[in-house]
């Protein structure tokens, strides 16, 4: 049994996102589009993925980022679910290349809640991709075929998001940012959480502009 099994998200909290999933999962007509154009697809394994938080009436803040990178060589060893409720910093190793990038998250989420950063996190942060299918190693930059993308939108996207009726929505990087507008969802942004754009002063600056903004707007709503 995989170390992460006890991760998984449980469907009393989480049913709606694991329904969904399933939905995805079960689509031949996009999973034919997806491994025509390239994309990744796993019968056994975390492909399409994935979120990851708590229940979804209880995400405060829904971080996005464009699609899942590739699975590395040590994440294939260790696995997560597809839809998991798994601390967001407790248990992982920060070192390996599929984990650097929560410390960034980490930096945002301390201008949203300076105190108990960390235990807020776990409790009111949901997590995930404008498109919840990987790209082949080496692919990483390039853009998502318009069909297999054109597909997502129309069928899957808006049902995704609506799933979150409390959430500000953080959008890190210009590729979220850019399809989330082409859906017309509202998003506060700010600069990618992974590299290369994390290694820049102004990406880093923008970090907890967009922090302090949501936490203007969860001052709003009566949610801080």
């Amino acid at each position: 049994m995989s170390k992460y099994a006890c991760l998984a998200a449980p469907r009393e909290t989480h049913g709606v996102l694991l329904d969904l999933h399933a939905e995805i999962k079960n689509d031949s007509a996009f999973k034919e589009l997806c491994l025509y154009h390239g994309l990744l697809w796993e019968d056994v394994g975390n492909e399409p993925r994935g979120y990851n938080g708590p229940a979804p009436n209880d995400v405060q803040v829904l971080y996005v980022s464009a699609e899942p990178g590739p699975v590395t060589p040590t994440e294939r060893l260790n696995l997560l679910p597809a839809i998991t409720a798994a601390p967001w910093l407790d248990g992982f190793d920060l070192s390996l290349p599929e984990h650097y990038w929560r410390k960034n998250l980490e930096s945002i989420c301390k201008s949203i809640w300076p105190n108990d950063t960390v235990a807020n996190m776990d409790k009111h942060l949901g997590g995930m991709q404008s498109f919840w299918i990987s790209l082949p190693e080496g692919a990483t930059t390039k853009a998502i075929p318009r069909p297999v993308l054109d597909y997502w939108r129309q069928i899957y996207a808006h049902r995704l998001f609506g799933l979150f009726p409390h959430a500000v929505v953080l959008a890190a990087g210009k590729k979220a940012q850019d399809r989330l507008r082409r859906l017309g969802i509202d998003f506060v942004g700010c600069g990618a959480v992974t590299k290369p754009g994390c290694n820049f002063k102004s990406v880093k600056d923008s970090w907890p502009r967009a922090g302090k903004q949501i936490s203007n707007l969860l001052k709003q709503t009566d949610q801080l």
